[in-house]
């Protein structure tokens, strides 16, 4: 008896073979469009993975066998969940697997941010030698105050790896983290205003909700220090695009680096040089998607035994 199990998003080759590579021999591995595997179909399907596929109700309802939506990531609003729960199909999250991951491109943002990496590589690939241009205008992040928005798992590497750079850390969270976390962490809780008017970077690490959804606007960038500069890992609506690029152009901020973006929003293809995009890769390194393959396939492996699936929300 095997279970099947369909990879509903197209992935290259190296990444399908990692994971047709750990497959145990009791879940069938198929892909809607694959590279190398085994075409599948949602008629099949006893187990949908999802990465960024959008898993409507459509999709849903196409797939009538199907027992688990498997996320390779946290989010989940690529998928309709609502419908999801109306017939009773568990979704699970490879919950705080990509916390490193996403914790070292904030990182390297905000050192990319500050040491205009992305400007200077660029002109020395063309031959231009700018070693003088931007002395007075590069800085460390020793010594500066960082805030942390979001004390969940993400937040807390972040502010972990902040510990190596001497940095002051403080955070805004909804909910506190407990009192030994923040002793163990060197990291202290403030409103989202103290946050703001006090911060030389701010990263944002927020999940989004209808309480979060433009929580950064064109008021919280009036509080923002002129040098400040913002990351966003998380969410792209998490801020309101239109108000950032006005706040960069006018260098009310010093600078931003976003990996998350809303569909049709100003800031993928904007040409501003205080500004790093990236295509949503935070969570996108080889050791965070074994560990997530590694959950695909024993949940898998749990739903053919008739068992519950791990970390289902």
């Amino acid at each position: 008896m095997s279970v099947t199990a369909l990879y509903l998003d197209t992935l290259n080759e190296h990444m399908e073979r990692m994971i047709l590579n750990m497959c145990p021999k009791e879940v069938d591995l198929r892909f809607l469009n694959p590279t190398v595997g085994k075409k599948g179909e949602l008629k099949d399907a006893d187990v949908l993975i999802v990465t960024t596929y959008k898993t409507t109700k459509d999709v849903i309802a196409a797939a009538p066998k199907v027992k688990l939506i498997q996320r390779t990531g946290v989010g989940v609003d690529m998928v309709d969940v609502a419908y999801a729960r109306e017939k009773n199909i568990p979704i699970s999250i490879c919950k705080g697997f990509n916390a490193t991951s996403v914790a070292e491109l904030a990182i390297l943002d905000m050192l990319a941010l500050y040491r205009h990496i992305i400007d200077l590589d660029n002109k020395g690939k063309k031959k231009e030698w700018h070693t003088m241009t931007y002395r007075h205008d590069s800085y460390e992040i020793v010594g500066k105050t960082v805030g942390v928005v979001g004390g969940g798992t993400i937040g807390k590497e972040v502010i972990k790896r902040l510990a190596a750079f001497d940095a002051e850390t403080i955070y805004y969270d909804v909910y506190p983290m407990p009192a030994e976390d923040e002793e163990r962490l060197h990291c202290r809780r403030v409103t989202l205003e103290e946050l703001l008017e006090r911060s030389d970077i701010i990263t944002l690490h927020a999940p989004l909700l209808e309480s979060t959804r433009s929580m950064i606007g064109k008021e919280q960038f009036a509080k923002m220090k002129k040098n400040a500069i913002l990351v966003n890992t998380a969410r792209g609506a998490l801020v309101d695009a239109d108000a950032l690029v006005e706040a960069l152009e006018e260098k009310q901020i010093w600078g931003a680096a976003f990996d998350v973006f809303e569909p049709g929003e100003p800031l993928f293809g904007v040409d501003l040089p205080n500004l790093i995009v990236t295509p949503h890769v935070g969570a996108a390194t080889y050791d965070n998607y074994y560990r997530g393959y590694q959950l695909c396939m024993e949940n898998s492996q749990r739903i053919e035994r008739g068992e519950e699936p791990l970390f289902t929300i």
